[in-house]
């Protein structure tokens, strides 16, 4: 059973529950939800939810190992296949940053959806350590605003589950 269709149980399950939030993280934020399917686990940040879909704030899966010493390759390789694996989103997806030596690769929507001056997009930030990860989130930025505002993103369990499986595939498929 894949990472998404354990989240998709889960938000099910909850959903069912009718607001029993047993089992979910609390913050200032919103609730979290964990789940692990093998290695691979998910963490997901939402503010609200109904019975079919949550406002999304992050969702970060940790999969895999890195493969080799070079971070760099390593993060090429797997921008490129989230960039492919992630191509059904609003907006295509591009390197924005690569440093294999804060290893740190970040990946925005490219171009960025614009309404007037007002531009939204998604960022999807891969990092190395024990155990490589991807989270993702949409940001909002306008003029006058200091810095960017993460976005809660209405998005259904069936979009938080192909996101989920496209992560963490793109972190398996890399780290053998």
């Amino acid at each position: 059973m894949s990472i998404g269709t354990h989240l998709t149980e889960r938000l099910r399950a909850m959903a069912a529950a009718h607001g029993d939030t047993q089992g979910l993280l609390h913050d200032e934020h919103g609730q979290r939800l964990v789940v692990a399917d093998g290695a691979t686990q998910a963490m997901l940040s939402f503010a609200d939810h109904d019975r079919y879909s949550v406002t999304l704030r992050t969702l970060k899966i940790g999969a895999g190992q890195l493969a080799g010493d070079d971070v760099r390759a390593y993060f090429s390789a797997t921008a490129a296949e989230i960039i492919r694996r992630l191509s059904f989103l609003e907006e295509p997806l591009a390197v924005w940053e690569l440093d294999g030596g804060q290893q740190l690769a970040q990946l925005r929507s490219s171009p960025p959806e614009r309404m007037g001056e007002e531009v939204s997009y998604w960022e999807v930030a891969l990092t190395a350590g024990e155990q490589p990860a991807a989270q993702i989130s949409r940001y909002r930025w306008a003029p006058g605003c200091v810095e960017r505002e993460l976005v809660a993103y209405p998005a259904t369990f069936g979009l938080i589950a192909r996101i989920a499986d496209g992560l963490a595939e793109a972190l398996q498929t890399m780290a053998q």
